[in-house]
């Protein structure tokens, strides 16, 4: 049997005029046309669902019976197949080193869950834009205070330092924190959340080069303007073939934090923070 929407809309508007003109002029068609629709639907059916014997068109019991379930079952089915409306989109900045599985893992579920985009945006500055409105939310690696954002730790996970293949240092299987005290580093000035003075005051780094982004970053590590120091999940994502990363003995968890505004928050900020937190997939790792 195939009943389509429009057949139940023409039998149960018919229904409620209990007359074929006026039903025809609500539903916008003629009335032949409304005519031959009820007529299809009694086939389908296999009964009579209009006594027309009458002047005016009459419920039969059959008819009553599907009236009664389609004033219950149309309207939830109409709202059922309507589009969801779209909301705003939820725009997530952040500076670099995106948690690439973690964050596309978090934005399928709240995109397919909630029906809202979510759309990253890279922003080469501190806060990525949270704190000015540019962005509903953001992802910061390194600690976050700002009076004005709700911040919520996402995860931990280890550093690795970063050396050029050409570096002396190229030829150990690991380095340790207070080693690179011994080096020049390569500051990012714009978005970095490490400085000389994180390390022991016996064993600062000068600095050898500042950089305003991660590809300036490393393009400094690789011409041996001095070291650096990143997320382990950052250095996979960004392979280089003049940069060699190794495992880092001593040094302070990298910490990744998701925040947004305290007031008037993006209606979805919050359901972004759990799922960031639910992740199935977490490619951080505990320090």
């Amino acid at each position: 049997m195939d009943v389509g929407l429009q057949q139940l809309r023409c039998f149960l508007t018919l229904a409620e005029e209990q007359h074929f003109t006026r039903a025809a002029e609500r539903l916008g068609i003629p009335q032949p046309t409304l005519s031959r629709t009820i007529r299809r639907l009694e086939d389908h059916v296999g009964c009579r669902l209009l006594d027309r014997t009458t002047r005016h068109p009459r419920l039969t019991p059959d008819g009553e019976r599907l009236r009664a379930e389609l004033q219950v079952l149309l309207p939830r089915l109409e709202a059922a197949l309507r589009p969801v409306p779209q909301e705003e989109p939820l725009s997530l900045g952040y500076t670099w080193g995106f948690p690439r599985r973690r964050g596309r893992d978090a934005i399928d579920l709240v995109e397919r869950r909630h029906h809202v985009l979510v759309q990253p945006v890279r922003r080469d500055e501190r806060l990525a834009g949270v704190h000015t409105g540019a962005v509903d939310a953001a992802l910061l690696w390194g600690p976050v205070e700002d009076p004005r954002l709700h911040t919520v730790e996402i995860a931990r996970e280890e550093r690795v330092a970063a050396v050029s293949v050409r570096s002396t240092l190229a030829t150990r299987s690991r380095v340790g924190w207070r080693d690179l005290g011994r080096r020049c580093l390569v500051l990012n000035t714009v978005s970095g959340t490490l400085a000389p003075g994180d390390w022991p005051a016996d064993a600062r780094p000068e600095i050898g080069a500042e950089a305003a982004n991660l590809d300036e970053y490393l393009h400094a590590v690789a011409a041996r303007r001095g070291v650096g120091v990143l997320p382990k999940s950052v250095a996979t994502q960004h392979p280089d073939p003049d940069v060699l990363y190794l495992p880092l003995t001593g040094a302070p968890p990298a910490v990744l934090h998701y925040v947004h505004p305290r007031t008037n928050p993006h209606p979805h900020a919050e359901n972004l923070s759990k799922a960031l937190r639910d992740a199935e997939r977490p490619v951080l790792q505990s320090a």
